[in-house]
């Protein structure tokens, strides 16, 4: 404090909270009516990495360091200040922010898995301040009984919400991309190949073949999409990969990084995790053992009991799926280098198995 009492506390831009926000928050948060905010130092955390985001908007993360008194007792803490992305020409897409703190303000109490404590936030700026996790393993670290803990909570989320997309109709932050957004979906996706094609910037995908595919899939997204739709839908994470799972003591998961939040088929976030999870890890459980695991665990819980072609056909959709709705999109905007970076794995992991079922079923 100054000589007058008052908290060193500056009103800056760069925060997008008030004073008295973060004050009401924080006491919120600590039970605690008489907490007194000190100092606040931000210290801005590089976005996030373009191949695993929103290609040229990166989300914006900070870590808050807070000076205050708790109960009477000089207390610092750090907390994540977590700001929707930003596009290069300035838009903001608070959509995504908004569905993260929908998750943290709305549906915590609701989850059967673990997530950060929210300390504050905004619903239609879509910017929170959350909990910090610090000194999580990196995903290259995680052995095997990690994985099957990430699948069990995985299949546990989906069993909680299954059959129940119509009670989210009062979450209208909630991404319905199979459904009340498909046309915007599929448009977005059609913009993005034209501009790949356009700009022709990433030279190892620089093929006229490659160019056609791209379109197909674009052309058969009312037939990608058919499958996927007559399944169960329920609550997905969107992003889950170790990457957004925090391991804790005990084998205890924190699954955090909500933003791509939304209605549809449990093969989504599955397909989606192996894929994410073979691009940027060498992992110590088989692809085969955690297929193996999954479908044991759904049919344990009596949600779906695939035979090996049905579970086929919807994997080869969702993985059509997942690589023209937002593959494309983050390709388009990728620099070389760094899709350089991952082209030896990225043509194992999406290009061969989208050609493939490409060719299976459209």
């Amino acid at each position: 404090m100054d000589v007058s009492g008052t908290p060193n506390i500056k009103t800056t831009s760069e925060w997008p909270f008030s004073h008295s926000q973060l004050l009401a928050g924080l006491r919120q948060y600590y039970h605690d009516r008489l907490l007194r905010l000190e100092k606040i130092h931000i210290v801005h955390l590089a976005s996030t990495d373009m191949t695993l985001s929103f290609g040229e908007a990166g989300t914006r993360l900070h870590h808050l360091i807070i000076e205050m008194t708790i109960d009477g007792d000089d207390a610092s803490e750090t907390f994540i200040l977590k700001e929707p992305p930003v596009t290069n020409n300035g838009r903001v897409l608070s959509a995504v922010g908004q569905r993260e703190y929908g998750i943290y303000r709305w549906l915590t109490p609701h989850l059967p898995i673990e997530v950060p404590r929210l300390v504050l936030g905004d619903a239609y700026d879509g910017w929170l301040v959350m909990e910090y996790l610090p000194d999580l393993p990196a995903p290259e670290a995680w052995q095997a009984e990690n994985y099957y803990t990430a699948i069990t909570n995985l299949v546990t989320l989906h069993d909680r919400f299954w059959g129940g997309s119509e009670h989210f109709n009062i979450y209208g932050w909630l991404a319905r991309p199979l459904g009340a957004d498909y046309t915007t979906t599929a448009i977005a996706a059609a913009q993005a190949v034209y501009r790949l094609i356009m700009n022709d910037h990433l030279t190892p995908l620089s093929r006229v073949d490659l160019y056609q595919m791209f379109s197909h899939l674009i052309q058969s997204a009312d037939d990608i999409v058919a499958p996927l739709r007559h399944e169960t839908q329920t609550l997905l994470h969107g992003d889950y990969w170790p990457g957004n799972i925090g391991c804790m003591s005990n084998n205890r998961q924190v699954i955090f990084d909500w933003q791509l939040a939304s209605i549809g088929p449990s093969i989504l976030d599955f397909v989606g995790f192996i894929q994410t999870v073979q691009l940027y890890t060498d992992p110590a459980l088989s692809v085969e053992a955690m297929i193996a695991f999954y479908r044991e665990e759904l049919q344990q819980c009596a949600l779906a009991n695939w035979d090996d072609e049905s579970f086929t056909h919807l994997w080869d959709h969702a993985l059509m799926w997942l690589f023209t709705m937002n593959w494309i999109g983050k390709l388009a905007v990728m620099p070389l280098d760094n899709y350089t970076s991952i082209h030896e794995r990225f043509w194992r992991v999406w290009i061969e198995p989208v050609q493939q079922a490409a060719e299976r079923w459209l």
